[in-house]
């Protein structure tokens, strides 16, 4: 079996993961393509997938307009050489049009029901779309659920141990109290509109939370000098040991904060995106809180952290969340099968 995964974010790396391990070690072909955005790229490295990089994440709308033609066209050429069984991504903006064109199976999922644009151009052609815990559009025969947030893939118990090694070899004491603190860049196009916390906002918040332990910032853009004390040092491949021995976690992406929440992390997420599983993460099992300003947050974050039972009361909710999803990179492989019967 020939099977083509398109990746074109770091978290889609982790998504697929273990799927392409276990293919790759059946026997099955794997062709990984992928866009030079974040890490994606660093991220294949340092987990020695073989890929094929087709492109680079575009600086404005009409830059990523040209960049998704020229990711097709190149996606199509090396498809008609891989003779790929099944295409497999994210959302699918690309495998979607070209597995229409050349009459190959796709399967792609989803978690973000904002972005319009990009569900329109690639899941309009897919031939399944899976979705995960909370989502809430529907797309009919086609749609396939399944029980678990999406991260459950390389997040659950079965699939990642958390190691203190990489945090002590980067300086930081996993035996210590520390909160970690993420930013994004704000800069896809289904981020236009929004945008996060300003270095004095950031400041603020590390002045009020430095009582309760370390602050250590992971940001996808460049630190200002005010907050370079607190860069994280931990190398990025390893940003889940990173997470699962925090404290706490403060995020502005979706992605990040289901991580922590599978780990039992306690975490808030700015609420700036209202993604079905955010939604049950929140309401269903109280594991994430999602304030909209950060002085919500701080006053959140402080109440949590006076709490001496906070992280035992977090890994209780943690393993009810665990009790009731399954094992989403099974499903993967259940779905690639399905696809080319």
């Amino acid at each position: 079996m020939n099977v083509l995964f398109d990746l074109v974010h770091p978290a889609q790396v982790h998504f697929f993961k273990n799927a392409i391990a276990i293919l790759i070690a059946r026997g099955d072909k794997v062709m990984v393509t992928a866009r030079e955005k974040d890490v994606t790229v660093a991220l294949l490295k340092s987990l020695n997938i073989d890929h094929v990089c087709i492109s680079s994440k575009g600086g404005s709308m009409v830059a990523m307009g040209f960049e998704l033609i020229a990711r097709s066209y190149k996606l199509y050429k090396i498809a008609k050489a891989f003779r790929p069984d099944v295409m497999v991504a994210r959302v699918g903006v690309s495998v979607g049009p070209v597995g229409k064109l050349m009459g190959i199976p796709t399967v792609v999922y989803d978690d973000m029901e904002h972005a319009k644009l990009q569900g329109t151009i690639g899941m309009t052609f897919a031939n399944y779309i899976c979705t995960g815990l909370g989502y809430y559009n529907d797309f009919g025969k086609r749609h396939i659920r399944f029980a678990g947030s999406p991260v459950m893939s390389y997040m659950s118990p079965k699939y990642f141990t958390p190691d203190k090694r990489p945090l002590v070899a980067a300086g930081l004491d996993p035996d210590a109290p520390y909160i970690f603190m993420r930013t994004v860049s704000w800069d896809a196009n289904h981020d236009v509109g929004r945008g996060g916390s300003s270095p004095t906002e950031l400041l603020n918040a590390i002045k009020q939370l430095s009582q309760y332990g370390r602050v250590v910032i992971s940001s996808e853009e460049q630190l200002p000098p005010s907050l370079a004390q607190y860069e994280n040092r931990v190398p990025v491949n390893q940003m889940h040991n990173l997470l699962a021995f925090a404290n706490l976690c403060i995020v502005e992406g979706g992605t990040m904060a289901a991580e922590a929440a599978v780990l039992g992390v306690p975490v808030i997420c700015r609420k700036s995106y209202d993604f079905g599983y955010l939604r049950a993460l929140e309401t269903e099992y109280d594991l994430i809180a999602r304030p909209e300003t950060m002085d919500e947050i701080i006053q959140v974050a402080t109440q949590w952290l006076a709490n001496d039972q906070l992280g035992a009361q977090w890994k209780l909710k943690q393993q009810k969340l665990l009790d009731e999803s399954e094992d989403v990179t099974q499903f993967q492989l259940k779905m690639i099968g399905r696809a080319i019967r």
